[in-house]
C-alpha cells in the first residue's frame, strides 16, 4: 500500500468535495481515501500494483479539478 496526499486547486464546497472523493474512489486500486475541505487536500491509499499517482490525478483532472 501507498499513501499520497494531494492538494486539489478548486474545491469550493461540499459538492466538490463528494465529486473529489468519488472520483478518486472509483479508480481501481484505490482502498481509502480522505478529502479535507479546510485543507484542499485528499489523502490517497493505494495499491500500487494496480494503480499510481499519475493516473489518480488524471482522474482528477477528468473531474474539472486540477492536482498540484
Amino acid at each position: 500500500m501507498t499513501q499520497e496526499t494531494l492538494k486539489i486547486e478548486g474545491i469550493e464546497c461540499n459538492h466538490c468535495i463528494l465529486r473529489v472523493g468519488r472520483t478518486i474512489a472509483s479508480v481501481q486500486g484505490v482502498t481509502v481515501v480522505d478529502v479535507n475541505p479546510k485543507t484542499k487536500e485528499a489523502v490517497v491509499e493505494f495499491e500500487e500494483t494496480r494503480t499510481d499517482l499519475e493516473e489518480i490525478k488524471a482522474a482528477v483532472r477528468e473531474a474539472g479539478y486540477e492536482p498540484l
